[in-house]
């Protein structure tokens, strides 16, 4: 898994942060006093002193789908995770590999054998 700038992983931790601040911002909600609405109120949006409220099944509606979001997007974090330690596992690896191709390197120089060659592609990892 590459985390370069085109990657693609970058726009990914983009959108779980923008989901992340909507989801706050969503429970925090808007500061001030707050208006209660009756509870016999029907199931549309009422303006009070300023302020945008729902009904409260309207609320409970939203916030079901916000924590089914929240729960998705804590899903995709974790596997976010674990593709950054997969990826610190194989390059790891593959710092090691590069090591035991040097040292295999040195002895044959060290026998007089030409070296062999390490593919270009790897190079950046050593």
């Amino acid at each position: 898994m590459e985390l370069g700038p085109d990657s693609g992983v970058w726009g990914a931790v983009v959108a779980l942060i923008g989901v992340f601040g909507a989801v706050y911002t969503g429970r925090r909600g808007p500061g001030g006093p707050k208006a209660e609405i009756p509870a016999n109120a029907p199931a549309e949006v009422v303006e009070i002193s300023g302020q945008l409220q729902v009904s409260p099944a309207i609320w409970q509606d939203m916030q079901g789908k916000i924590n089914q979001l929240e729960r998705k997007v804590d899903h995709l974090t974790d596997l976010m995770e674990q593709a950054v330690t997969r990826e610190n596992k194989l390059r790891e690896l593959l710092r090691a590999a590069m090591a035991v191709i040097r040292r295999a390197n040195r002895r044959l120089a060290a026998q007089g054998q030409p070296e062999e060659p390490v593919p270009a592609d790897l190079t950046p990892y050593g």
